[in-house]
């Protein structure tokens, strides 16, 4: 028996609670059907699915090799579907299975990432404070790494929010959530399978989100329920001096995101917990943009900023910039993104028609136009534009641009 049948004979005894089971709220669109399609001229559907588990899982995380030709999906459960993508027809092909993490207390995904530029080496991240190493040419994990212990840190922390790997992908960096009023940065390095060093006076509250430069392996942004979007150097020789630039949110950091604008300048974006979107400068920490939750709502053309879920911030080809927003109203069904022109315009850009679930983390390939969604009805879904209703396949979401105390560094 393969380890993805017994794996789905086990997890058919057990039950997800679902955010879908709860009583819907009235919502609506602000207006008629043929405005929305005057509005939103991009059209795209579901070209390919495939469904995670025989029964219902959340998918947390996706990642993609750079080339876009391998999806993995992390689930609630901890497991991990890989499939091999075909991102011309934008087809799904299963092609591996990782099996949940057996552990007497129940394990989730933390965050998933592909180590380098090629499809095979995987890193799995796990709330029970691994992260993994798989090479998927062989069987079985080829490395962990795990806090073990620091002469500045006690007591050791146990568990892992979030994790990232640098742009060469020797370094890893992991977020703890708080513990006895601390939250640590940890750091390893991938090649030589050591732990290298922790920064643990960067943030007071579960750190929920790291991520790396996406070109230079020294930089990277941090971000807390503190509130804080931390920026660091990470080669620098200590905490101190490894700050660059600190933001504060006003609110509590979900997700990060790397951005470029016109000027060649670094920019890190955040949605918050309560659904705001906010960028800043990652060198000066000027504030670039920021909306609300019911800013975003209403450029989305739907009524109620109860229902809205941001879901992610995705970097185009032309160097603009797009958010991928929805409802939880009626499971999910509204799916569509906006763009962002300037520092307080937002522009209705493409509707996602077929949405069956209400959407955890999505990926954007910019090369080929595909947009990847996962969520709470543990579907994988490829979205490709559809050229019989929109302007053209030369439109694909492109837009127009505009313009504390310190402790030992890891190296």
């Amino acid at each position: 028996m393969s380890d993805f049948n017994k794996y789905c004979q086990e997890a058919a005894q057990e039950e997800l609670p679902d955010s879908e089971d709860e009583e819907d709220i009235g919502d609506e669109d602000t207006c008629s059907a043929k405005e929305l399609a005057a509005e939103f001229q991009l059209k795209y559907k579901p070209q390919d699915e495939a469904s995670v588990s025989l029964q219902r899982e959340y998918v947390l995380s996706l990642a993609a090799d750079q080339g876009f030709t391998r999806i993995a999906a992390g689930l609630s459960s901890s497991a991990v579907h890989i499939y091999n993508l075909d991102a011309g027809a934008g087809k799904l092909a299963n092609f591996s299975f990782l099996p949940p993490t057996e552990s007497p207390q129940p394990v989730s995904i933390c965050g998933i990432r592909f180590l380098d530029e090629g499809p095979h080496n995987i890193l799995v991240g796990t709330t029970d404070g691994y992260v993994r190493l798989y090479d998927l040419r062989l069987k079985g994990e080829q490395a962990r790494f795990k806090y073990t212990q620091h002469p500045e840190v006690s007591p050791v922390p146990k568990s892992i929010a979030c994790f990232d790997r640098n742009a060469n992908g020797r370094i890893i960096c992991c977020g703890t959530d708080q513990f006895h009023s601390n939250a640590f940065l940890l750091f390893y390095d991938v090649r030589e399978r050591r732990q290298m060093g922790v920064y643990c006076e960067s943030h007071e509250d579960d750190i929920t989100s790291v991520r790396f430069h996406t070109q230079n392996p020294d930089l990277l942004a941090t971000g807390s329920v503190d509130g804080l979007i931390n920026v660091f150097d990470v080669k620098e020789a200590d905490e101190d001096e490894a700050l660059l630039t600190t933001c504060n949110t006003e609110s509590s950091v979900a997700r990060l995101e790397w951005h470029r604008n016109v000027y060649d300048k670094d920019i890190v974006s955040c949605i918050t917990t309560t659904g705001d979107f906010k960028s800043y400068e990652s060198e000066e920490g000027d504030e670039v943009a920021s909306f609300e939750r019911p800013d975003v709502t209403a450029a989305i053309r739907r009524k109620r900023a109860g229902n809205f879920n941001l879901v992610g911030a995705h970097n185009q080809e032309d160097g603009g910039v797009f958010l991928l927003a929805g409802t939880n109203f009626n499971k999910g069904e509204i799916l569509r993104s906006v763009s962002v022109t300037s520092k307080n315009n937002l522009q209705p850009l493409a509707n996602f028609q077929g949405n069956k679930q209400i959407v955890r983390d999505s990926l954007f390939d910019a090369k080929n136009g595909l947009l990847i969604t996962g969520g709470e009805s543990g579907i994988v879904t490829v979205w490709t534009q559809d050229s019989s209703g929109a302007a053209g396949s030369s439109d694909k979401l492109k837009v127009k641009k505009d313009k504390k105390s310190r402790k030992q560094a890891p190296y």
